[in-house]
């Protein structure tokens, strides 16, 4: 295991942090029920197949998968909703005091019927999915005592998770007295709600939106793929304005976030391959940790990260499922990226492929790294879904470069690459060109940027025989390594 950088030491004190805070959630509370079983026959009554249920699992979900993630994470959780005086309301106690969830908070009434999603599953394959449960608003006297309860616990707690799914507990008087209690208590607010525009006066932290969410919000028109990213990113101001915070982190699946953070350019972050499947309760995770990581003082790039790797955790598992801080810790270490045996650059390669992934790479010097890589890394990613960057050792620099090159050594230039959100891995090659990357990577596309044409660059005739395309990106005029040491060194002899 490499030694962490200063980055990833942030970001793992942050985590030992999160056993310092008390994180109080609100919202609805789901539970999860999943029916697993073999289908080896059809019904005759319908040509509907047969599952044999041979195992029955129940997890929180909803806010109370918030509420488990933010305990498992490490924090001292109350969760304040209402369920009902069920039997899907007595599991869901179980599940969530298995997962260490204070439970005084947690309110129920024989006027609700707790909200439950059923799941039945044929090897792990979803077949149907059964909803049932209260979603209208709760009376006043449920209400009464929620208010009752908020009021005397939000002043305790260093962070508040808002986790409305519309089903009921934000009436207009709970969103006004979490308005009061912040402009008292000023806390951490994290929401993430189906309909943010309800809590612009509340003060709240951060949002997380997802993509329907948003354009729904704004009324935009619902697209598909990465036009999506490009379509979100010309509307975080609006979306900061109409939920009245100053951090928005909207999420797109397989896409991974794009973050805005006041009136800064947005940033971004990428999602990790996984099936489909498995996304039930990312967006919780997501949350979860984006709240804990801010309690904690992260900066908001920094929390966004951390929820980025969290939900990538957990999208690898079946279920609804939560990260914990030794994974959390472990997929920090992952996200160093270097990757320095060809036996693990295979497996990775292979893994993401067996996952449908489209496979970019490129490679360069990136001695001193500037705008106009960023901006081909950026496009290169683009191209696909995982973006792997070879890069020329110090001594291959040399021999391409001159004997006063590099500027910065093997270790700092992986180390500033792998800091780029665009960038998946960073892998160091020794020749002057990457052809043995090639062959072993037989990447679905080689991106390229400088003055290049697909007949000047040396590495076409390879990738096209491997089956792979070629592609050239824009060329940034007065961007170049070489500018920037000839300016450093014209501005130090002066």
């Amino acid at each position: 295991m490499t030694t962490p950088d200063a980055q990833t030491n942030r970001l793992l004190d942050l985590i030992d942090r999160f056993a310092h805070l008390k994180v109080l959630v609100i919202g609805e509370a789901i539970l999860d029920s999943y029916l697993q079983g073999a289908v080896t026959r059809l019904c005759r009554e319908a040509p509907v197949p047969i599952v044999d249920v041979d195992q029955r699992q129940y997890a929180p979900g909803g806010a109370a998968n918030t509420a488990a993630n933010v305990a498992r994470l490490g924090g001292e959780t109350y969760f304040l909703s209402v369920i009902g005086c069920d039997y899907e309301g007595d599991r869901l106690r179980e599940a969530l005091a298995e997962r260490d969830v204070r439970l005084d908070d947690l309110l129920s009434h024989p006027h609700r019927r707790t909200l439950v999603k059923q799941r039945v599953m044929a090897s792990s394959h979803l077949l149907v999915r059964f909803d049932q449960g209260s979603i209208d608003a709760i009376d006043s006297e449920v209400e009464n005592l929620l208010i009752q309860r908020l009021v005397q616990r939000f002043p305790t707690c260093d962070a508040v998770v808002i986790s409305d799914y519309a089903y009921g507990i934000f009436t207009p008087r709970v969103i006004e007295t979490l308005k009061q209690l912040q402009a008292e208590h000023s806390r951490v607010i994290v929401a993430d709600s189906k309909r943010l525009q309800a809590y612009a006066e509340v003060g709240v932290t951060a949002v997380k939106p997802n993509y329907d969410e948003t354009v729904q919000l704004l009324g935009l028109p619902k697209l598909n793929g990465h036009s999506r990213v490009e379509q979100i990113s010309r509307y975080g101001q609006s979306v900061l304005k109409v939920a009245g915070t100053q951090m928005a982190a909207l999420t797109i699946d397989e896409d991974g976030a794009v973050v805005f953070v006041g009136d800064r350019p947005p940033s971004r972050t990428f999602a990790k391959p996984a099936p489909g499947s498995h996304a039930t309760g990312a967006g919780d995770t997501y949350v979860a940790t984006l709240a804990l990581a801010l309690g904690a003082g992260a900066d908001p790039h920094a929390a966004a990260s951390l929820a980025a790797i969290a939900t990538a955790v957990i999208v690898q598992e079946e279920g609804t499922t939560c990260c914990n801080p030794l994974a959390l810790r472990r997929a920090l270490f992952d996200q160093n990226k270097r990757i320095f045996n060809h036996t693990e650059l295979v497996s990775l390669v292979n893994q993401h492929r067996a996952l449908g992934k489209r496979v970019v790479f490129t490679n360069g010097c990136f001695d001193i790294l500037h705008s106009g890589h960023v901006t081909c890394l950026e496009q290169a990613k683009a191209l696909g879904d995982v973006l792997i960057v070879g890069v020329n050792s110090d001594e291959s620099v040399r021999q391409l470069k001159g004997p006063t090159r590099p500027v910065n050594n093997l270790a700092d230039r992986l180390t500033v690459l792998a800091a780029l959100g665009c960038v998946d891995y960073v892998v160091p090659f020794s020749d002057r060109t990457p052809r043995e990357l090639i062959r072993i990577i037989r990447p679905d596309v080689y991106a390229k940027g400088g003055d290049y044409t697909r007949d000047t660059l040396p590495e076409t005739p390879l990738i096209e025989e491997l089956g792979g395309e070629v592609r050239i990106l824009p060329y940034l005029d007065n961007r170049s390594t070489t500018n920037l040491i000839q300016q450093i060194r014209t501005g130090y002899a002066e």
